[in-house]
């Protein structure tokens, strides 16, 4: 039966593994390579097709998806085999796990056969990005039946805040995934301002697509400095104090994006920008709602002449 530390171990690689997967997925994007196997699962009808450079990156995409989904079925196999020491809540997630994964592997060969239409691209990379916090859900879990952690009790706050960005972190993922599968990512080929003198000049079409990207992002932004700010309980400000920082770095590229024209390695980083985001993001919710939560103090009795004279 395997360890704690050894599944442990299992699921950190994978996480490192998916990370990699979701910006290869936007490396076959940026490259236009996501039809060069126009058919699915097999590649121009064979297991190992004649390889070029666009056939070499949809197809070595599809390669390490597979490594990835065989490693997570042994994950889970070698957590049911240690069932006794995990707990149920372990293996539930480890079940989800599964669903996300079967799930994400419909969607790949859907975005290939739908002739990458925007809901299956879409869909493809929230998804992946799912199963990736998944895993590293299943590698913390893991890592305290192993060493048990001791936090800091935190407020309720610190875990609304937590909660708001774990909400709104999703949605900007899905819209920018939406201006990415539906090109608009030059529709504004400005900024701060849209094509001109206005920041939002449309809500509506590709130009309102990209407009609400914006506007997001300037409200994500405002909530990752609420909870830098406000969440200070131990581990969780460190992982507040991280999200920021990626999130300040996330606007950076994306501004960069409009100005130099959506170069490759700009919109690479970006994508595994969004990725971190999501994954920090799950580590902070992780640190806060495993914490207990901190008693407050309660006022202090008033008492009146009469008790004092008395």
């Amino acid at each position: 039966m395997p360890g704690a530390r050894t599944l442990t171990r299992l699921a950190t690689g994978l996480v490192a593994t998916t990370y990699v997967l979701l910006v290869f997925g936007a490396s076959v994007r940026v490259h236009g390579a996501g039809l060069a196997c126009p058919d699915w699962p097999l590649c121009f009808g064979e297991v190992v097709p004649e390889i070029d450079f666009a056939v070499g990156l949809e197809w070595g995409h599809r390669v390490l998806a597979g490594f990835v989904s065989l490693g997570f079925f042994g994950l889970v196999a070698g957590m049911v085999a240690a069932r006794e020491r995990l707990g149920r809540g372990l293996l539930g997630l480890a079940a989800f796990g599964v669903v996300a994964l079967l799930v994400q592997i419909v969607l790949g060969g859907l975005t290939v056969l739908e002739l990458l239409a925007e809901w299956t691209v879409t869909s493809h990379l929230l998804t992946g990005n799912t199963f990736c916090l998944v895993l590293l859900l299943l590698a913390l879990g893991l890592r305290e039946v192993d060493s048990p952690v001791v936090r800091q009790p935190v407020r309720w706050s610190e875990r609304v805040l937590a909660v708001v960005l774990a909400l709104a972190v999703p949605l900007q993922l899905a819209i920018g995934g939406l201006v990415s599968s539906s090109h608009a990512g030059l529709v504004c080929g400005t900024w701060p301002a849209c094509n001109g003198d206005v920041w939002f000049p449309t809500f509506t079409g590709l130009v309102g697509l990209q407009v609400i990207h914006r506007l997001v992002a300037y409200g994500l932004f405002g909530i990752a400095l609420l909870v830098a700010v406000f969440v200070r309980s131990g581990r969780a400000a460190t992982a507040a104090r991280v999200v920021f920082g990626l999130v300040c770095l996330q606007v950076l590229l994306g501004i960069a994006n409009v100005l130099m024209y959506l170069p490759v390695e700009v919109t690479l980083a970006h994508t595994a920008g969004a990725a971190a985001i999501v994954l920090t993001t799950t580590w902070l919710n992780n640190e806060v709602w495993r914490a207990p939560v901190a008693q407050e103090r309660s006022a202090p009795a008033l008492t009146t002449d009469a008790e004092v004279a008395g």
